[in-house]
């Protein structure tokens, strides 16, 4: 009877212990993610600088604005699989993600070469996006927050 309430004891404990260390665990997790959606966030702020440059000089070189838009729908694409395979997304979360990723899609796309010239139109949509970004609240000397909330909101004000 001794034995085995020693075993129920030390059963419970290596329960408690185990819930423990699977709830900050998912803690980490939950951060790590929100760390990402800073990070693409960081990106849509650095579009938007990148833009604004090339648009006081004239767009002499076109090419880092077309980076800066492969870094964003990279880190889409990051922020969207990372989600899934660690089950952290929700389906409004995951929906957000495709609402900018589409949005996105439609800009040119980096080549990889560093002679492309854009067009008269393409720059145009580019300067649109510019200040759409800084309406949405994407911008330099602007402020944004991690929590998704913020996040799905300054998407809807992009993408509308």
């Amino acid at each position: 009877m001794k034995t085995k309430n020693i075993i129920i004891v030390i059963s419970v404990l290596f329960n408690i212990i185990l819930i423990t260390y699977v709830l900050l665990k998912e803690s980490h997790l939950k951060d790590v993610y929100s760390n990402l959606s800073f990070g693409l966030q960081n990106d849509l702020v650095q579009l938007e600088s990148a833009m604004d440059y090339q648009n006081n000089n004239k767009w002499n070189d076109e090419n880092v604005v077309l980076e800066k838009i492969e870094d964003v729908r990279e880190g889409i694409n990051q922020l969207m699989v990372t989600g899934i395979n660690v089950g952290m997304i929700t389906k409004s979360q995951e929906n957000d993600l495709w609402t900018l990723y589409r949005h996105f899609a439609n800009f040119p796309t980096y080549t990889g070469f560093p002679n492309t010239k854009l067009e008269n139109n393409d720059i145009n949509e580019l300067i649109r996006l510019r200040d759409d970004l800084r309406s949405a609240g994407w911008g330099m000397d602007l402020g944004y927050s991690s929590d998704w909330a913020s996040f799905s909101m300054k998407i809807e004000d992009l993408t509308n």
